[in-house]
């Protein structure tokens, strides 16, 4: 199993550089226009409160204040980054790690191999968990190095532990891509299936919050991540993160047990 993990791990190492780089780009777009945008003078707290709750929720989620770099981050930034696009990134790479090799025919020379289909499936599942840490630790220096170049200040703390909340989140989410990935022996479908999967919890979390049907939300995996409750106010819900840490593993676990029981020609 290990011997997997180092592998694929090592094919995604391109990848996860190539991902920090463009997202080390969006950072330095972001952080770099925040002193224009102070200098206006507009009331952008004014267009918060003008927002349609649904918007709100979807783009800057529970922060209420734009005038800050915290709450800056989290609207520019965070919210949409790292809620969203690393979610729908992360579900739609899970899902391609079996289906790949279903579709190639090569599953069958794998599984020829002395490992249990079980630790097939855990160890194509663990070698996410380096990039994703790698691109974690490079876009947090990213961040930390680009408020200081425009004199802002920002609790470290506070941002490390918005990067290792997102963690298990995204982990959470690309276990979505990989039950997609062991369910289905086309890659585009899986990758369909996990990606839009996590994009159709995140609209339900977003148009269900502080409603009537709110419950329905509580299956999406977006609604134990705030990252401006964790930036701006340093609120931590170590509830909602063992929550995310459980849907990874139970999502893990369901796929390896489906995986062992499923017919695999190839």
């Amino acid at each position: 199993m290990l011997e997997i993990t180092s592998f694929e791990a090592g094919r995604r190492l391109r990848g996860a550089l190539l991902l920090s780089g463009a997202l080390i780009a969006l950072i330095a777009l972001t952080v770099g226009l925040f002193p224009s945008i102070q200098e206006t003078g507009v009331d952008f707290d004014a267009y918060l409160e003008s927002l349609p709750p649904e918007a709100r929720r979807a783009f800057v989620g529970n922060v209420t204040t734009l005038t800050t770099i915290e709450g800056y981050l989290v609207s520019q930034l965070y919210q949409f980054g790292w809620v969203l696009l690393l979610a729908i990134y992360y579900a739609y790479a899970a899902a391609s790690t079996i289906a790949s090799e279903v579709e190639r025919g090569t599953v069958g020379m794998m599984l020829s191999l002395p490992v249990t289909r079980t630790r097939f499936v855990v160890g194509k599942f663990l070698s996410l968990v380096p990039g994703l840490v790698l691109v974690n630790a490079i876009t947090f220096l990213a961040v930390y190095l680009g408020v200081r170049f425009v004199d802002e200040s920002i609790d470290v703390t506070y941002l490390f532990a918005v990067h290792v909340y997102s963690i298990p989140y995204l982990l959470a989410c690309a276990g979505v891509g990989l039950l997609a990935s062991v369910a289905f022996d086309s890659v585009r479908r899986a990758q369909t299936v996990g990606a839009g999967t996590v994009f159709g919890l995140f609209l339900l979390d977003t148009f269900t919050f502080d409603t009537d049907y709110e419950w329905l939300g509580d299956i999406a995996v977006s609604r134990y991540f705030d990252p401006g409750a964790i930036l701006v106010d340093g609120e931590i819900s170590v509830s909602d993160l063992t929550l995310l840490v459980i849907v990874a593993v139970v999502l893990l676990v369901v796929s390896s047990e489906y995986f062992e029981r499923r017919d695999v020609s190839g």
